[in-house]
């Protein structure tokens, strides 16, 4: 084996997790908007997110800052924020086993957050796509991974500025107990991944354009590039493993490197080209692993990204299925005896993709009514759920019952 490889695999190897408790971690990216102008809110200005960030920060005592070379964010014990290129702004929940935890801490920040937005007349939206501006009017902040990256997307396909600008996503970690577990759980995730695309399907609006078809956001990262998002190759795979996915990080072209704070483009060199020959130290392998996105990325964890940003019900919704049926024997068991029983590949995931885009709720998965597929897993997720946390599902029953997230007008944000 090579030594780049080698490194990829002793690191998710150190990933493993022997407790068996069942965590969770969460991150909410959120659009900063001026409802009044009905506009993306920049970073920079008097006005702008640095400014809601330097007074957010005052109300946490105990937060420290990064070494940046600008405000982007800091980190406090219970979670952290930060800023996606276009200045989504971003929380990520430290993990934790209970739902019902993640949502509170969620909720104070939301509080906070809130507090000063009010200040300034603005509001943080619940939206997978911005609602209102266009991608090619946003501000990117001063950060030189983000022009690089910039850069780069615009070769590579023609979803990278409304990618990078214009998408904010939920993400859920989970843990792995084992390299068979790795496997097990990330092949249900991504057989199970067309349901939660459609259940957490909140972009009804994109740059004040009504969409009329569904999943918005898959289809802007699906024009993004193919290489390093979407569906991993041979994913459902019987031996898919550590290895596998060390080899799809060696193909990919990281679009630079990192040493201290000195960032050097990498032009069209891949992983397994810039380090052969020789192992990758632990700053390596985590910059590598962050220069890909397909909608199940492996890190320490597994990193689910499925869904649109959705209201705080839904967040819970969503972390309760995934918690229902991914550290659920049912649920695996489930999966596993499908893509089994149908020989599923890659293919039959973005068939049902394809399938939900274009007829939503009325749509199929796998030759089954997607409705029937999702009330299944509803039901399956809350047979191994603790009581406290089954009411969650709610919410997203009735999604199948009306056909969607009852989504607040744009014109009323």
């Amino acid at each position: 084996m090579n030594k780049w490889k080698d490194s990829l695999v002793k690191f998710f190897s150190e990933g493993v997790k022997t407790d068996h408790s069942a965590n969770l971690g969460m991150e909410v990216e959120h659009f900063i908007v001026d409802p009044v102008e009905r506009s993306a809110v920049p970073y920079s200005g008097e006005r702008g997110v640095r400014q809601i960030l330097t007074r957010l920060i005052e109300r946490y005592p105990e937060a420290e800052i990064p070494e940046e070379d600008d405000f982007f964010g800091f980190v406090v014990p219970e979670f952290a924020i930060t800023l996606e290129p276009a200045a989504q702004l971003e929380i990520s929940i430290a993990p934790c086993n209970s739902v019902l935890w993640i949502v509170e801490v969620y909720n104070k920040f939301r509080r906070q957050l809130d507090a000063v937005l009010s200040e300034f007349g603005y509001t943080a939206v619940y939206a997978g796509c911005h609602p209102f501006t266009k991608v090619e009017e946003m501000e990117m902040i001063p950060k030189r991974r983000y022009d690089l990256m910039n850069a780069y997307f615009k070769t590579s396909g023609t979803g990278g500025m409304e990618m990078m600008r214009g998408t904010a996503s939920l993400q859920v970690s989970i843990d792995y107990q084992s390299e068979r577990d790795f496997r097990e759980k990330l092949q249900a995730a991504y057989f199970y991944g067309p349901v939660f695309k459609l259940l957490c399907d909140n972009s009804p609006y994109f740059q004040g354009v009504k969409q009329e078809t569904y999943l918005k956001r898959t289809d802007i990262w699906r024009r993004t590039d193919p290489s390093r998002c979407g569906v991993l190759p041979g994913v459902f795979s019987d031996s898919y493993g550590f290895e596998d996915y060390a080899e799809y990080i060696g193909g990919i072209q990281p679009i630079f490197t990192k040493e201290g704070k000195n960032i050097t483009p990498t032009g069209n060199e891949t992983v397994a080209e810039l380090f052969e020959g020789r192992a990758m130290n632990e700053e390596e392998v985590t910059h590598a692993l962050s220069m890909v996105f397909p909608d199940v990325r492996l890190k320490k964890y597994l990193e689910l990204r499925f869904a649109d940003t959705v209201p705080v019900p839904f967040m819970a919704a969503y972390c309760v299925l995934l918690k229902g049926l991914l550290y659920s024997e049912e649920g695996i068991g489930y999966a596993k005896e499908r893509i089994r029983a149908g020989n599923l590949s890659e293919k039959d995931i973005i068939h049902a993709e394809d399938e939900l885009m274009e007829h939503g709720w009325n749509g199929e998965v796998y030759g089954i009514s997607v409705s029937e597929m999702t009330k299944h897993m509803l039901e399956m997720a809350e047979r191994n759920l603790q009581e406290n946390e089954r009411a969650c599902l709610d919410p997203f029953y009735a999604v199948v019952r009306y056909g969607g997230i009852q989504r607040i007008p744009a014109e009323e944000i």
